[in-house]
């Protein structure tokens, strides 16, 4: 399972997050093969570890833009911790993504999606397209189900992005959902948009830059003047970074 890298050893060491790649990717396979249902998913795994060199490559990169201790170094070395649920959340989804877009069996994606509902509390399948600079921050209990996803995303707990009568919402990017939020239906978010703590925006057009509270119809709006990423990152907010198209 560790593929030549002494996983007992690694309880005597600090910072997991500057782990070498083949390090991180032989805890991630093992959490996933303690976790699933089946047996055998970390040997069935071990064919994509190209697969997870660009996912690591991506999160890898990601971080570098933070400010937050637990994803960057303060010599700007960038965290990639597979014991952070939230780091380990982020890296599921990607890796089961592009093994999906792999063709990997439908079985063993379950059983990696079985390990993102009862592990990691989130409810992110991996038919749903890939969010480039993805953030679940403490998001137990929260479901991001199908739609069209621009860059930076950040949600908290118990949040909803999903359908109503079949239409899923259109996100342009910069979103932060407080906790309890929700988007659902033919919604269209525009661009660093802050959805307060229990609001609900269902069928609406949301502006660019605006904090929206309320329900349903008596949805309000109110000028955001700050960008939502400067609340995680501190480098690149004069990048745009186009949207994945998987």
């Amino acid at each position: 399972m560790g593929d030549g890298v002494a996983l007992e050893a690694l309880l005597c060491s600090d910072n997991p997050g500057t782990w070498p790649e083949e390090t991180t990717w032989a805890v991630f396979r093992r959490i996933l093969d303690q976790e699933s249902p089946l047996p055998g998913v970390g040997a069935a795994l071990a064919r994509y570890g190209e697969v997870f060199a660009s996912v690591y490559a991506k999160i890898a990169e990601e971080h570098t833009h933070c400010s937050a201790r637990y994803y960057r170094q303060a010599d700007g070395t960038p965290l990639v911790n597979p014991l952070n649920l939230e780091h380990f959340t982020r890296m599921l989804h990607v890796f089961s993504r592009r093994l999906y877009l792999e063709k990997a069996p439908e079985t063993l994606l379950d059983c990696l999606f079985f390990v993102m509902r009862g592990r990691c509390g989130f409810n992110l399948f991996y038919r749903t397209q890939e969010i480039d600079q993805f953030f679940p921050l403490h998001a137990l209990g929260s479901v991001v189900g199908y739609g069209e996803f621009g860059p930076f995303i950040a949600i908290s707990q118990n949040c909803t992005i999903g359908h109503n009568h079949g239409h899923y919402p259109t996100i342009e990017g910069g979103l932060w959902m407080g906790p309890g939020s929700s988007i659902l239906g033919k919604s269209k978010v525009g661009r660093n948009v802050r959805v307060a703590a229990n609001a609900l925006v269902v069928d609406r057009h949301v502006p660019d830059d605006v904090v929206v509270f309320g329900i349903g119809t008596a949805i309000k709006f109110k000028d955001n003047h700050r960008d939502n990423r400067s609340i995680i990152f501190d480098r690149g907010l004069d990048r745009y970074v186009k949207p994945a198209q998987s």
